[in-house]
């Protein structure tokens, strides 16, 4: 067997360039180092399907317990259950579990997703020649899905963009940039007023929120609080940047499009090939609880792992042609919900209010539903990433 060996130094990969367009930087990583250190961010970036898959397996060799001091989601939310392992995470997403499982999905949400479908949809067909689908659909869409999930009350959809961009600012905050966390603290109050808000109506008495579930539960305050921060920077950004990239996707692969439409290909190929295509949510950190050894690269003690899940999902030895959006390939297999233990709580209802609800009704209501000059969209962010806006036209 050969011999571990320490990991190469990828001096070259900076932030703004990950930003910018991230996908160039994984391929060269991905042929040359697909395990290595990179000193701008102090973490060591695992690349391939492979390694991402068994890292995410094997928590008690790389935990999501990251050091207070080392993690910016922690400094921007608190510990939410995503940065526990079993057993406190295995309660806490117990806890959470009756106001996202698929039952309760069919039971209370996917009325309220309809609804809010329908609703959206009128002030897209009002925006007219002057639609953008992200500022008329799909923030104000998931936003509202999302208060009503959490059990929060007369939260404007700008407002909750708003949480959301900031906390992910902060959990994207590597450069330690002080005027993010300023503006970080401050949402965090916000947030928590609403909170207070709702924990008193809760009080009251059950509902089907998560707030509820929680309470019910007898989740201690903090870790709620830490749960809802950490449920408004993802279920907002996720659902409303697969809605965006699939429109996208669609219009940037016109053959994809005519597939679905008709009837070849299913809206849920759409949603599965479209987070593995363009992940929104990018990247999970891990730390070794031991010096260990991944694909044949010595990892020493209590080094932060950045598991690139965006690379993974684009990793030519597990997908052919990773860089085309291909709605004949199987795509179930993506990393863009993370896998084992920790896959991502809210990956049913995402699943429930784009693929099932969201998407088809957009194509039924417009046919010939296209982005304005795909190739010119900006997409950005590699920690999280999409694009905040899509102007479209709604008939062909």
């Amino acid at each position: 067997m050969k011999a571990p060996t320490r990991a190469p130094v990828a001096e070259w990969v900076e932030a703004e360039q990950l930003f910018r367009d991230p996908y160039p930087t994984y391929a060269r990583l991905r042929r040359e180092a697909p395990v290595a250190f990179v000193p701008h961010m102090d973490r060591y970036f695992v690349t391939t399907f492979r390694e991402c898959f068994d890292v995410e397996m094997d928590q008690a060799t790389f935990s999501s317990r990251e050091n207070a001091d080392h993690s910016t989601m922690i400094r921007s939310m608190g510990r939410p259950l995503l940065r526990k392992d079993d057993p406190a995470h295995k309660d806490e997403r117990n806890a959470m579990a009756p106001a996202l499982r698929p039952v309760a999905i069919k039971k209370h949400w996917n009325t309220v997703f309809r609804a809010n479908a329908e609703k959206y949809i009128r002030r897209l067909r009002d925006a007219g020649s002057e639609a953008d689908l992200c500022r008329d659909f799909a923030v104000p869409y998931a936003a509202d899905n999302l208060s009503a999930v959490i059990g929060l009350h007369n939260v404007a959809a700008e407002q909750m963009m708003h949480w959301s961009h900031t906390l992910i600012a902060g959990t994207a905050n590597v450069t330690d940039d002080p005027a993010v966390w300023v503006e970080t603290d401050s949402v965090r109050a916000q947030i928590d007023e609403a909170i207070d808000q709702a924990l008193a109506r809760v009080s009251g008495g059950p509902g089907p929120s998560m707030i509820s579930a929680m309470l019910g539960a007898g989740l201690d305050e903090e870790s709620l609080r830490a749960n809802v921060r950490l449920t408004i920077s993802g279920g907002m950004n996720e659902p409303s940047h697969v809605i965006s990239s699939a429109v996208w996707a669609l219009s940037a692969f016109p053959n994809q499009r005519e597939l679905v439409l008709a009837g070849r290909r299913t809206w849920r190929d759409v949603f599965e090939e479209t987070a593995r295509f363009q992940s929104p949510v990018g990247m999970y950190p891990r730390r070794a609880t031991r010096e260990t050894v991944l694909n044949g690269v010595l990892i020493p003690e209590d080094a932060t792992l950045a598991l690139i899940v965006a690379s993974a999902n684009r990793d030519e030895a597990r997908f052919d042609r990773p860089e085309v959006f291909d709605l004949n390939r199987d795509s179930t297999s993506h990393l863009a919900f993370g896998n084992g233990t920790h896959i991502c709580a809210g990956n049913w209802v995402a699943r429930a209010m784009v693929g099932e609800i969201a998407l088809p009704a957009l194509y039924s209501a417009f046919p010939g539903l296209t982005a304005v000059e795909p190739d010119k969209t900006d997409f950005h962010g590699w920690v999280f990433r999409g694009t905040s806006s899509l102007p479209v036209a709604l008939s062909a």
